[in-house]
């Protein structure tokens, strides 16, 4: 059976508390063994996210762990920098994805 993952995407702006979700969603699946993703900036991440290429991947996903989680609740300001990308008004889509087919 393949591994499961949770992604958390996050879009809006600041909300109190969202540290505290990050963390106890990251802990949790490391105790059920379930892979957890940050997206950074929200929609913008999926939206312009190239899995071919470093750069992107580096900019845009993060990988909780207990290590880099055990104290975010302790701060300000959203980990994962909430985006306000609006993905149905996006006028068009980003290089990489543009030619391939979608669904309407």
């Amino acid at each position: 059976m393949a591994k499961k993952r949770i992604g958390i995407l996050t879009g809006g702006g600041d909300v109190p508390g969202l540290n505290s979700v990050i963390k106890t969603v990251t802990y949790r699946g490391s105790e059920d063994d379930i892979e957890v993703v940050g997206l950074r900036r929200g929609w913008e991440a999926l939206t312009h996210l190239n899995l071919e290429d470093p750069a992107s991947r580096r900019r845009d996903v993060i990988g909780p762990d207990r290590g880099n989680t055990r104290t975010i609740d302790r701060h300000g300001g959203p980990k994962l920098h909430p985006g306000r990308t609006n993905p149905a008004k996006m006028q068009k889509l980003p290089d990489h994805l543009a030619g391939k087919d979608f669904p309407v």
